[in-house]
């Protein structure tokens, strides 16, 4: 993933990579998983079986506004790894998920990067994480969940 490496978030979800990974791979079901605080709505521009390059419009909430967003799938490696990256008004952010074996489920990181952001784009990250880890946690969480007791 191109851009400055961020933080990361994990959890272990009691299920195998494979099947997280197909379910994280189809970024048209993001909005499945999203947090609460997130609200995401998000629909794919082709066809639904994830590849590099498809496009997705996105909107979910940032910082107690709605913020439209274009989702691109920048890199597949099954069932290790997803790679995305999401172009808003204010810059482009990766996200890079990976899946690893353990204890015979998946542990699921996720690691954001600033790829293209305000030049007090840092700054600010720092000042927002709280709210950042409300976002993304929640995400895992229900990722957690969908996996662990659904057929996804």
């Amino acid at each position: 993933m191109r851009g400055r490496p961020g933080p990361t978030w994990k959890v272990f979800i009691k299920a195998p990579p494979e099947k997280v990974y197909a379910y994280v791979a189809d970024v048209g079901r993001h909005g499945e998983w999203a947090s609460e605080a997130d609200a995401m709505t998000i629909k794919g521009e082709g066809s639904g079986t994830p590849a590099v390059g498809n496009t997705y419009q996105a909107e979910g909430t940032l910082l107690g506004k709605r913020n439209p967003s274009t989702v691109k799938i920048t890199a597949l490696d099954p069932p290790k790894s997803v790679e995305i990256e999401a172009t808003d008004s204010r810059g482009i952010s990766g996200h890079v998920f990976t899946f690893t074996p353990q204890d015979g489920g998946t542990l699921v990181t996720r690691q954001i990067y600033g790829v293209k952001q305000p030049l007090l784009g840092p700054v600010f990250f720092m000042i927002f994480k709280s709210k950042i880890d409300v976002n993304f946690n929640g995400a895992l969480s229900n990722l957690k969940t969908k996996m662990e007791s659904s057929s996804t």
